[in-house]
């Protein structure tokens, strides 16, 4: 995700820049400051800018000030000045300002684009594959495909603990996708924010400690926190246009890590168990209480490969109340008592 900001006090010239910088960064968060005094508090505010496009001739402090300051918090900001005064004096003192690029007005829609992408050597395969997941993240939660949703999440998370066991830190994957996810939960409700801060929360670990198996669990936990968070509010919005069995596979994935039973998940489908339990093999080609197991044991796995906990604690964690049971089911699923498990696919960390 990349952290812009538009120094620009004429409201139009603003609003024009917002839709080019939308149309060639896909994944753009845009701050606006429409005066100097606005582009330092944002400056400061901010962790980090990946870029500033500024017009010199703001209120004061002036553009020049505003860049000036802006390079002693964070040089390596990139900044496009954007101007109709092309005085040579005042070129010579961008220069050594170590600007990026120094547009006359009226600027042309390609030049500034061109402009954008260079200075922040935009990948077109980078762009295309996040408007990929975009739209999918969008999909889920409209949808509200919670289990899809989940194997979206879950594996992306592993595929970075695996990576990071591997090639050091490797969470690129994972900060992106939450990063995506905040974009949308900001551009779709504005009662999200307490999700919001919560997936804020997540990344900023993330990018503190990395993905240590110590940590896996806790990272883990609180991302099944903020999706029952978001998913709740899609329930709400697509349950009228959702069947009994899909409702039933949503209530199933929102309570996965605790005990689940057919009486209760009926109940809550508002059908008997009886037509439940048939239809749902029907439906699905898996019987019920195959379908949780192996949603459970998926999660088994995981925690066996990228987390410290113990075998007990694991089978305790996803309500099997007696370990030695769940070694067993575990051993029926894979073939392998999970001590061996462990043992063949954690990833050796050095």
């Amino acid at each position: 995700m990349y952290n812009i900001v538009i120094v620009e006090d004429e409201y139009i010239e603003s609003e024009s820049l917002k839709r080019i910088i939308s149309r060639c960064v896909e994944n753009a968060v845009i701050h606006e400051a429409p005066t100097g005094r606005k582009a330092i508090q944002l400056i400061d505010q901010l962790n980090d800018i990946d870029m500033m496009l500024v017009d010199i001739n703001i209120p004061l402090p002036n553009g020049n000030q505003v860049i000036e300051h802006l390079k002693r918090k964070n040089s390596a900001t990139k900044v496009i000045v954007t101007t109709a005064n092309d005085d040579f004096e005042i070129v010579r003192h961008m220069l050594s300002l170590k600007v990026d690029d120094y547009l006359l007005k009226p600027v042309k829609q390609s030049i500034l684009s061109d402009s954008i992408r260079k200075t922040l050597l935009v990948d077109e395969e980078e762009i295309a594959a996040t408007r990929k997941l975009r739209q999918q993240i969008n999909q889920l939660i409209s949808q509200c495909d919670y289990p899809g949703w989940h194997s979206l999440l879950l594996s992306t998370l592993d595929a970075c603990c695996a990576g990071q066991a591997l090639h050091g830190e490797h969470t690129k994957a994972l900060v992106d996708l939450l990063e995506l996810l905040q974009q949308h939960l900001i551009e779709s409700d504005d009662k999200c924010a307490a999700s919001c801060a919560k997936v804020a929360a997540i990344i900023k670990d993330i990018q503190q400690h990395g993905l240590p198996a110590s940590h896996y669990w806790r990272i883990m936990t609180g991302l099944l926190s903020v999706s029952e968070e978001i998913f709740d509010r899609a329930f709400k919005n697509a349950s009228g246009d959702m069947n009994f069995i899909a409702r039933a596979q949503f209530h199933i994935e929102r309570n996965i890590v605790k005990n689940l039973t057919l009486d209760d998940i009926a109940a809550k489908t508002f059908v008997s168990p009886c037509y439940l339990s048939r239809a749902f093999k029907k439906s699905t080609g898996t019987g019920f209480s195959n379908y949780i197991t192996s949603r459970k044991i998926n999660m088994a796995k995981s925690l066996l490969q990228f987390s410290d906990l113990k075998v007990n604690a694991i089978a305790l964690e996803l309500c099997w109340q007696d370990a030695n049971y769940f070694c067993r089911i575990f051993k029926k699923e894979t073939g392998l008592a999970p001590s061996d498990y462990r043992h063949i696919f954690a990833p050796k960390r050095h």
